[in-house]
């Protein structure tokens, strides 16, 4: 038998050669472990560079739009080098780990491609600058990073990718109680009325044509000529104009305007239309001692247009006044326009100058027209016996010829007229088609023209007019919302915005009442309207949100609208507030409407004494001045939509995280 010990020995010797065989396989595992793990190292903080340059670029996504400065703040955080606007050329934040050369990191913005165009086509991205594609799309590239234990050789590429998109925002939280109603209304029509009686003489509706002068225009203007036909049988006809933000055109009806002939849900008897038609008669025979008033037409003199004008930089204008009269052939010194506006004691009396030749018209006037004055009615007064000057030394009093003609001043601050800008009649492309002789088979084809003050717009810069929010007070006409049934008025709703979540209304649904709204589950695509809120509420709740107190004494915000499109982050003035339909504030407290959208508003001043300066720029009882700015917000966990961004439209955008 062999002894012990030498079977020790034996033993050592399998040691070693299982060692001398293992001990290489160990070594190279070893080595693979150091490399994949200096691998997945640089390829982890790639990662974490492509993140942080996308991040950052997001951040400088503002209105207007500046590409270069968007694309350098990628770089700069992705350590890759950059230089651009208001940056030193460097090597950027952030550098790749282990001393990786500059020349071996690759950036590609908003490319299809990685670097050396190799890997996968990418075929989500949007190519071009970052304002165009509404993305900042990073691919970042690092090559020949060395194997520690392979000589020579080399990983070839290492890829990492990020992108931000800029997405229109469909859900949000925290919005204030207000809301901005849509000024394009989805419908239009025009009624014509005789005024005498309320009854409705034809109807016609209105469609979109484009804009002019920087006003929408809706017209009938492609009608069939049968749908444009009007009968002037009447001595006076009133057109009133239907605006709806819904499908329903039928007055009283929700999200249905109408102006001018009565009240919003009724045409009442003697009350006049926004542009007045008169119908004349050619019967009886003028005598010298009883004229009869014939055609009557009025030409904008310094006013925009003679019938109905609503510029307000123009006020006051002028109107003049051409008026046919016979007078039997007889010769007649004096024919006066009596300018006749609501209220007493508020009329005024221009002479005309005769007509050139018989039967002519007696012409001029310059009636002055104040702003938002609404209609003034035109009579004709005539006398004999002052042919100095026709104004004095009548030998006879003056006598009136009844109301001939009327022209309209409108004005947002009307009810009655609201956002109508222009109004026209015009036939065979004639315009100023308001006086015919009338007969029952005196028809005509009449093209009304509408202009409604332009879309909500969003600033252009800092010396753009002031926007004002009347929040409340004054009734249905104010727009304040309630949105957060768990706070108990409007004060709270302000000071911390709205709780619940909302979504925007994609039409398919109708909007339950209120308290079915509150319970149903969120996001909510419809809002509470609130008229009952007390104007000291805006007062308080802004103070508290803006300056930390609702009694604040001083102004701790400054305002940095003199900075815009460079607000600072985190500015309280920057508040978010609900788009709603057209037509969304006809209704009373307590109705609901849907939610179209979001938009960011900058607020430069309310009813406060702490902030309240020229700078501030003065705002009335229960209403918030300030801009619509076209605003993203940073990244948030939400809220973006299918559709890109639309820079040059109203509505709020974030932007989202989404490679």
């Amino acid at each position: 038998m062999r002894r012990p010990e030498a079977l020790a020995r034996d033993a050592r010797g399998a040691v070693l050669v299982f060692v001398a065989l293992t001990l290489p396989v160990m070594i190279g595992m070893g080595g693979l472990v150091v490399d994949v793990g200096n691998w997945f190292a640089h390829k982890r903080h790639l990662q974490v560079q492509a993140d942080a340059g996308a991040l950052a670029a997001a951040g400088k996504f503002r209105i207007p739009c500046e590409a270069a400065t968007i694309e350098n703040e990628a770089a700069k955080y992705s350590s890759v080098e950059y230089s651009g606007p208001g940056y030193s050329p460097g090597p950027g934040f952030n550098p790749q780990i282990g001393g990786t050369p500059a020349a071996e990191l690759h950036r590609e913005t908003n490319s299809k491609r990685f670097y050396d165009d190799q890997g996968p086509v990418d075929d989500t991205v949007v190519e071009g600058d970052p304002c165009s594609a509404k993305m900042i799309d990073v691919k970042l590239t690092e090559t020949d990073l060395p194997w520690f234990l392979r000589a020579a050789q080399v990983v070839p590429y290492i890829n990492a990718h990020a992108r931000v998109e800029i997405k229109q925002k469909t859900t949000s939280t925290g919005a204030l109680p207000i809301g901005v109603p849509e000024v394009g209304p989805q419908k239009a029509k025009a009624i014509y009325v005789d005024e005498a009686t309320g009854d409705v003489v034809a109807s016609t509706d209105l469609k979109r044509a484009g804009t002019s002068n920087g006003l929408a225009i809706w017209n009938n203007a492609d009608a069939l000529p049968v749908e444009r036909l009007v009968t002037v049988a009447r001595a006076r006809i009133g057109v009133r104009i239907v605006l709806s933000g819904g499908t329903s055109t039928n007055c009283g009806d929700p999200l249905v305007n109408c102006y001018g002939a009565g009240t919003n849900t009724a045409i009442v008897a003697n009350t006049p239309g926004l542009v007045h038609m008169r119908g004349w008669s050619g019967t009886p025979a003028g005598t010298a001692t009883a004229p009869q008033p014939r055609t009557v037409e009025l030409f904008g003199a310094s006013c925009e247009n003679g019938y109905f004008t609503a510029v307000a930089a123009s006020y006051p204008c002028t109107v003049n006044v051409g008026a046919a009269v016979d007078f039997g052939g007889a010769s007649i010194d004096t024919v006066r326009v009596l300018a006749k506006k609501a209220g007493a004691n508020n009329s005024t009396t221009v002479a005309l100058a005769p007509p050139t030749s018989p039967g002519g018209q007696w012409t001029g006037g310059a009636i002055s027209i104040g702003a938002a004055s609404g209609p003034t009615s035109i009579e004709l007064l005539w006398q004999t016996g002052c042919p100095t000057d026709r104004t004095r030394n009548c030998t006879t009093t003056k006598t009136s010829l009844g109301t001939v003609q009327r022209t309209f001043a409108g004005d947002e601050s009307l009810a009655v007229s609201g956002p109508i800008k222009l109004l026209r009649l015009s036939e065979a492309g004639v315009p100023g088609a308001n006086s015919f002789e009338r007969c029952s088979t005196c028809i005509h084809d009449l093209v009304v023209t509408l202009g409604l003050k332009p879309s909500l717009q969003n600033a252009q810069g800092v010396n753009d007019p002031i926007v004002s929010l009347k929040v409340a007070g004054g009734g249905s006409q104010n727009q304040g919302l309630d949105c957060d049934p768990d706070k108990p008025n409007m004060r709270e709703e302000l000071a911390s915005g709205c709780g619940p979540t909302y979504k925007v209304n994609d039409g398919q649904s109708s909007c339950l009442t209120a308290t079915p709204l509150w319970a149903s589950p969120q996001p909510w695509n419809c809002v509470v309207i609130n008229t009952g809120a007390a104007v000291g509420q805006v007062t308080q709740g802004m103070n508290e949100r803006i300056l930390g107190d609702a009694q604040a004494s001083t102004c701790t915000a400054p305002n940095n609208w003199a900075s815009y499109p460079d607000l600072p982050a985190g500015d309280p003035r920057i508040i978010e507030v609900f788009l709603t339909p057209f037509g969304a504030f006809t209704g009373s407290g307590g109705a609901t409407v849907p939610v179209i959208g979001f938009a960011t508003f900058y607020v430069t001043g309310w009813d406060n004494g702490a902030c309240q300066n020229a700078d501030d720029d003065d705002a009335g009882q229960g209403a918030i001045v300030g801009h619509y700015i076209k605003y993203i917000d940073t990244l948030n966990d939400g809220g973006g939509g299918e559709e890109f961004c639309d820079f040059s439209s109203l509505g709020s955008c974030v932007a989202e995280f989404t490679r």
